[in-house]
């Protein structure tokens, strides 16, 4: 009779400090410094960036709606502003949703402010599209057949940044965003059409089914989840939203693992006593 009430104290107990954990984290998010580290699978995207030169073409696929923008956006936008720092030419397009559409929208126009670049000279963004996988068949033939206008109704053959650009095998490297299975699909019909290479962010919880692809060589390098956004964000030396939102959640996991700790050796403790 008695240890449900201590129970009951102990889980309320847990709660109150998680969320202590939570609060206290964001209050003093000053004072809280993370190691500026990398795991390789995400420098190899930052390497493989750095190494194009000025000018390169590449493709940014917007491949997530609005119910995965909290996790994605903030590697998104560091992938973005690396290369447009980089003055690489970016065509961003998805095959993912309209949805997608709006928020691409939002992105590169915030990511091309901070940065300084013009759309139609510097980055184009291209209409949705449905079909998935024939939309990029479509790109290994012809990029203007495939998009003869750009999100703004302007016809993509007298854009400065598609000059010299025809089929995918024009383009220098390619980066799929996906909440879903956009970069499988981007596996198997762009990188093997296209001959480029081919760089992947997801979703925290899907990020271990993609290293089998890492292992193959057909991925260049993989972001998953705010994780590999605050550590990218170190990479380009600009922390942003995904350092800031990593702080809580690395208190909060110091703490679940105390918790752990401590509750097996509580456990085993009173096993031996009884």
């Amino acid at each position: 009779m008695t240890s449900e009430p201590k129970f009951h104290i102990i889980r309320w107990v847990i709660f109150a400090l998680v969320a202590l954990a939570i609060i206290i984290p964001v209050i003093v998010s000053e004072k809280i410094k993370l190691p500026d580290t990398s795991s390789r699978v995400v420098k190899n995207i930052y390497d493989k960036i750095e190494s194009l030169p000025a000018g390169s073409p590449i493709i940014l696929s917007i491949d997530f709606d609005p119910s995965s923008d909290e996790e994605l956006r903030p590697m998104t936008m560091a992938i973005l502003r690396h290369v447009f720092r980089k003055k690489l030419r970016v065509i961003g397009m998805t095959i993912w949703s309209p949805q997608s559409s709006g928020l691409m929208g939002d992105i590169f126009t915030t990511a091309a402010k901070m940065e300084n670049k013009q759309d139609g000279l510097d980055y184009v963004i291209m209409p949705f599209k449905p079909g998935g996988s024939s939309v990029i068949l479509n790109l290994s033939q012809d990029i203007f057949f495939t998009y003869p206008k750009d999100y703004k109704d302007k016809s993509t053959k007298e854009l400065p940044v598609l000059k010299g650009i025809r089929t995918l095998k024009d383009m220098k490297y390619a980066m799929c965003i996906s909440a879903g299975n956009a970069v499988d699909v981007w596996i198997v019909y762009g990188k093997e059409k296209g001959k480029m290479p081919l760089g992947a962010g997801c979703t925290a919880v899907m990020a271990t089914d993609y290293y089998p692809y890492l292992q193959s060589g057909q991925l260049v390098g993989l972001m998953g989840g705010i994780g590999a956004a605050a550590q990218y964000e170190s990479l380009i030396g600009e922390k942003g939203i995904a350092t800031e939102r990593m702080k809580p959640q690395t208190v909060v996991h110091s703490l679940i693992i105390i918790l752990i700790v401590v509750g097996n050796i509580v456990y085993f403790t009173r096993r031996r006593k009884g």
